[in-house]
C-alpha cells in the first residue's frame, strides 16, 4: 500500500459497475481512456479484492465518472452507493463490527436503551479499515440524545464523492443498528476536515 488508499471491500462496486456499462456500450471507450489514467484501466481488468488497498485516486476517478454518466450529478445517487456499500458489507460478513453493533442494538432496543458512544465509536471504527487516511472521532451532543457528530480530521485526500457515499454509508448503517429513522448531513467546513451529522426520531 503506497499513497492514500481504499480497502478493495470498499472498491468492488465501483470497479464492478464501471465495468458494466462499458461492457453495455453505454460509456464509449474513447470517454473511458480519456477520464481515466492507465492504473484506472489496469484496475478494470482485474478482481478487485476485499482484504487489498488499492489507490484513492482511481476510487475518486471512477466514482466521478460514474456519477456524471449514470447518476447525472445527483449527489443522491452517491448516498444510495455508500448505502448499497453498507448494506453489502453486512450481507457478506466481511466486517464482525457491523455484526455485532447490529446484535448489540437490537440488544438495547429491547431494554429501551438509546444510542451511546460506544455505538458512535464502534461506527467510526470502521473507517480505519477502510481509509488509510484520515482520523474518525464520534463526538455525542451534551444536551440533545438525538444529535449526534463524527467529526474527521486529516481528511484532505479524501474526495467528495467518497464524503457523500461515507454519508449514505454511516446512514444505512445508523438506523440498522439502531431500528431508528435516522439522517445524515455532512459539511466540509476547511479542506482537510469533514463534519457528519446524525438525527435519531422515533
Amino acid at each position: 500500500m503506497a499513497g492514500p488508499s481504499i480497502k478493495g471491500a470498499a472498491f468492488q462496486t465501483v470497479v464492478l459497475d464501471l465495468t458494466r456499462l462499458i461492457q453495455a456500450g453505454k460509456i464509449p471507450q474513447h470517454v473511458v481512456e480519456e477520464r481515466l489514467e492507465a492504473e484506472d484501466l489496469r484496475l478494470l481488468d482485474h478482481k478487485i479484492l476485499p482484504g487489498l488497498w488499492y489507490p484513492l485516486g482511481a476510487y475518486r476517478r471512477m466514482t466521478e465518472l460514474l456519477w456524471e454518466l449514470e447518476g447525472k450529478r445527483e449527489r443522491s445517487y452517491l448516498l444510495a452507493r455508500g448505502a448499497r456499500s453498507a448494506e453489502l458489507l453486512f450481507e457478506a460478513g466481511l466486517y464482525q463490527q457491523m455484526q455485532r453493533g447490529e446484535e448489540l442494538g437490537a440488544a438495547k432496543r429491547e431494554r429501551g436503551e438509546a444510542w451511546s458512544e460506544f455505538d458512535g465509536n464502534l461506527m467510526t471504527s470502521l473507517a480505519g479499515t477502510i481509509f488509510n487516511v484520515s482520523r474518525w472521532r464520534y463526538r455525542r451532543h451534551p444536551e440533545d440524545p438525538n444529535l449526534n457528530r463524527i467529526e474527521v480530521t486529516g481528511a484532505r485526500e479524501l474526495p467528495d464523492v467518497a464524503r457523500w457515499a461515507a454519508q449514505g454509508f454511516i446512514e444505512y448503517m445508523a438506523a440498522r443498528m439502531t431500528g431508528r429513522t435516522t439522517t445524515v448531513t455532512s459539511d466540509r467546513p476547511a479542506p482537510d476536515r469533514i463534519v457528519f451529522t446524525l438525527r435519531f426520531s422515533d
